[in-house]
């Protein structure tokens, strides 16, 4: 009695996962040209401290940017395009179908995310040496983190009232705005550079992959809450109706 409700999630989940792998598209965008960037830069550096770096300082923001393209044109962006292709309006309008469809949802991408990060992983360890069943749990667990911190902007962002190409606009803009900020505060001095980047989740999540989840434990800390509440604020106030419908 009990299982037959709780497995609607994971069923769900499973159908957008092949939704998903049957798109290389995606995995093109957001794992493929990270990867052939990161050996373009690699090959372009001449000094030989940076070209021998260890791996997880080497790789440490194309994670970051990876997990939060996973979560913005992944998780949120999924979910704007089902409520403007009504999708939402058709089935998810009781309580019990938003918790199914948002934990489907969450569940596909979590997959995803591990994917995602497990390509790029493979397409750029050999750089470094061997591929590692033990480094790749840590940094498998680290990107996760990363993928949570980046869903909490990414999720509040679906309630914004706007349609699937302003979305995409104001995603893209999220996104690279913070990879920009996040790299410039490396060598700028400005101290307005610093107090930006204590609410840069790319700083947050650069140092997730570099230090890891035990000696961040209060940004864990903080992450786990804040997408606890968002989750809250995402079914309470989730957009059923195609903005377009509206007018």
């Amino acid at each position: 009695m009990c299982t037959y409700p709780l497995s609607k999630p994971f069923l769900l989940a499973i159908l957008f996962i092949k939704e998903q792998l049957k798109e290389p598209v995606a995995l093109l965008w957001i794992v493929i040209s990270p990867a052939v960037t990161f050996y373009l830069l690699t090959y372009a550096r001449v000094t030989g401290d940076e070209l021998y770096r260890d791996y997880t300082s080497a790789t440490s923001w194309f994670y970051a940017f990876i997990s939060s393209s996973v979560a913005l044109f992944g998780l949120a962006f999924y979910i704007v395009g089902r409520r403007e292709s009504g999708f939402l309006r058709s089935f998810v309008y009781t309580k019990r179908t938003k918790i199914t469809f948002l934990t489907g949802q969450f569940l596909a991408y979590s997959f995803m995310s591990v994917i995602y990060c497990s390509v790029f992983y493979v397409l750029t360890r050999g750089y470094f040496g061997s591929v590692a069943l033990d480094e790749w749990m840590v940094i498998v667990g680290r990107f996760y983190m990363c993928f949570l911190l980046f869903s909490t902007p990414a999720l509040l962002l679906t309630l914004v009232p706007i349609g699937f190409q302003n979305s995409n606009t104001l995603f893209s803009i999220c996104s690279v705005a913070m990879l920009a900020l996040g790299i410039g505060s490396l060598s700028a001095s400005h101290p307005l550079f610093n107090v930006m980047g204590l609410f840069n989740p790319m700083g947050w999540a650069n140092r997730i992959m570099l230090v890891g989840v035990t000696e961040s434990a209060p940004v864990v800390a903080v992450v786990v809450g804040l997408i606890i509440v968002t989750g809250w604020l995402v079914f309470r106030f989730l957009l059923i109706n195609p903005v377009w419908s509206r007018y």
